[in-house]
């Protein structure tokens, strides 16, 4: 840029900055950069002195690091939240080159805190070539803001190939044109916003009011919205509602919503209804719906019929649905029949199904049997189940038999059983026996059951006998019970005797009862059952044995004692020949009555063999 440029910009700005009412609140703030250049002096603070020289060596600029640095920032502190209204950088300029391959890209925030990022972004320079890109540059800004960044960036590929590599900032002033918050005017921002003002902020240079509160408008806020303004919001400049209150319209919302208005509500600008009331279509809500919409409802501007009556369709009901449609109910668009009475099929239910359907009934779009008659399978039934198919019946969709006649199996049951099968009867798909003839076992009952399995009947699969002969056991009843064994009879699985004869006892048998048993003791551990018919208890401790042997030893003495009695009598009596008393001890001797304290009726003794004795 020549000298002469420069003069012309420098003689403009100063010009603006004469007739500008704000003052320069930045002058004499406090400001930060991202990095000084080594040993340098140019500090931040340099670009808000006051001093508008552009050249470096003039110490009014500032400068960062102008090497390795992808990004690059300077900010300035206002010291409060303040009412922006423009901003004017002067960037460096030399005479033999303008630096403006540095500034090139540079944007331009306003935020509350000294994080940028989280305020507002009010420039970006994108300028295409170095001569668009201004040295001396004003940008509105109409911002409340506390802190005013000028950011700077480089990726690794630029935007332009003239941009410098590294991101350096050389601000030589920057300028902050505006008033402390809540004030305006005069270039000392000494008059103060109107209480109107929300939150008391106002324009710096007019004190025209940013916002206005609610229910109020115009430059100062000092004029009221209508009432019927929704919320009392209207625009601050021309006092339109910005909404209307239900039943209200126009810009003022001073007209009424007409009666058709479904909940009296309509468009603020046009009055057209949001909705309409029941059986009502058009804009205005003016026209009826068709006589066959089903419950009066249809399209407020097209009045189609939402759904048609029962029998009729069309996009306002006005056509007939076929006769064989279900329940005479049919597509509203296309006429096609939901569903179709019994025996037919078609869109429109003009098909018949085929006859070998069970109950006449097909599915609607292919005419595919739902079921089939007996006999029959396929999509159409029209193939015949095999003859060996038990009932005639088979499967719909592949015609395999659903079960087979006596004596075959397979899926077509064109196989035979074996002869071997009971009643010739064998699972259908494998044609394995249910249940083998007697005397046979096995899959396909091929197989001999063992020649000792009782009755000649063994299981089906592995042939193990069911019961055994008698003197057999094990599965298949090849091992010999124990001679010992009562009756040669003995447990199947374990070859031990079932029962012993009197006198033995064990798992075979082979063991002698003990001799105080009398003849019959435990089976599995030889203990005795009955001694001399007297049972033996040991609850008590008490040897019955011992008492049973001393209650007899006495009754033997006793009787010897009672005939040697009664021999000793007799002698006597028959040296005295007395008939009479030989018949009493006769009589005596001889009496029924008479037992033994064993409880044994005891036998009369011979006294001729007493004697001889």
């Amino acid at each position: 840029m020549d000298v002469r440029r420069l003069f012309v910009c420098l003689g403009g700005v100063v010009l603006l900055f004469c007739v500008r009412s704000e003052e320069n609140i930045s002058f004499g703030s406090t400001a930060k950069q991202s990095s000084d250049q080594s040993s340098s002096g140019w500090e931040a603070n340099a670009a808000v002195d006051g001093c508008l020289k552009q050249h470096i060596d003039s110490g009014c600029c500032s400068h960062t690091e102008s090497l390795g640095w992808k990004e690059a920032w300077w900010q300035v502190d206002l010291g409060s939240l303040s009412t922006i209204s423009y901003i004017t950088i002067f960037y460096r300029v030399e005479a033999v080159d303008d630096f403006r391959s540095r500034f090139a890209g540079y944007q331009l925030y306003m935020s509350n805190t000294t994080d940028w990022t989280q305020g507002v972004l009010c420039y970006e320079d994108r300028s295409n070539t170095e001569e668009e890109l201004d040295t001396v540059v004003t940008h509105q800004c109409p911002y409340v803001a506390q802190y005013v960044t000028v950011y700077n960036y480089r990726n690794n590929t630029t935007r332009h190939d003239w941009y410098d590599t590294y991101a350096v900032l050389e601000l030589c002033e920057v300028q902050v044109f505006g008033c402390r918050l809540g004030k305006h005017g005069n270039g000392t921002c000494n008059n103060t916003c109107s209480d109107n003002c929300y939150g008391g902020n106002c324009d710096a240079s007019t004190g025209s009011c940013f916002y206005c509160p609610s229910r109020k408008h115009g430059k100062m806020c000092d004029r009221d919205c209508s009432s019927n303004c929704k919320e009392g919001l209207c625009d601050k400049d021309t006092g339109y509602c910005n909404e209307c209150i239900p039943g209200k319209h126009g810009n003022s919302c001073g007209q009424d919503c007409l009666s058709n208005c479904e909940d009296g509500l309509c468009a603020k600008d046009t009055g057209h209804c949001h909705g309409c009331i029941l059986g009502k279509r058009g804009d205005i809500c003016e026209l009826d719906c068709p006589v066959n919409c089903q419950n009066s409802i249809c399209a407020k501007d097209t009045g189609y019929c939402t759904e048609c009556i029962p029998g009729k369709y069309g996009n306002t009901c006005e056509q007939d649905c076929s006769l064989n449609c279900k329940d005479g109910v049919c597509a509203k668009d296309t006429g096609h029949c939901d569903g179709c009475i019994l025996g037919k099929r078609g869109n429109i239910c003009e098909l018949d199904c085929p006859v070998n359907c069970q109950d006449s009934i097909c599915t609607q779009d292919t005419g595919y049997c739902s079921a089939c008659i007996t006999g029959r399978h396929g999509d159409f039934c029209s193939n015949i189940c095999h003859n060996n198919c038990l009932d005639n019946t088979c499967e719909k969709n592949n015609g395999q038999c659903i079960g087979c006649t006596s004596g075959k199996y397979g899926a077509n049951c064109d196989l035979d059983c074996s002869g071997h099968c009971n009643n010739s009867v064998c699972m259908q798909i494998s044609g394995q026996c249910k249940e083998c003839v007697i005397g046979k076992y096995g899959s396909t009952c091929e197989q001999n059951c063992p020649l000792d399995c009782k009755d000649n009947v063994c299981s089906i699969n592995e042939g193990k006998c069911l019961h055994c002969i008698t003197g057999r056991y094990g599965e298949t009843c090849t091992f010999t019970c124990p001679v010992t064994c009562k009756d040669f009879t003995c447990d199947q699985q374990t070859g031990q005797c079932l029962d012993c004869y009197p006198g033995k006892y064990g798992v075979v048998c082979g063991a002698d009862c003990p001799v105080t048993c009398r003849d019959i003791c435990n089976k599995d551990d030889g203990e005795c059952i009955h001694v001399n018919n007297a049972k033996v208890s040991a609850e008590d401790g008490t040897d019955y044995k011992l008492i049973a042997i001393a209650v007899l030893t006495v009754i033997c003495g006793l009787m010897l004692a009672v005939l040697i009695t009664l021999v000793v009598c007799l002698i006597r009596k028959n040296k005295d020949k007395n008939d009479s008393s030989d018949k009493n001890i006769e009589q005596r001797s001889q009496d029924p009555n008479y037992s033994s304290l064993s409880g044994v009726q005891e036998e009369t003794p011979n006294v001729y063999e007493m004697i001889v004795s």
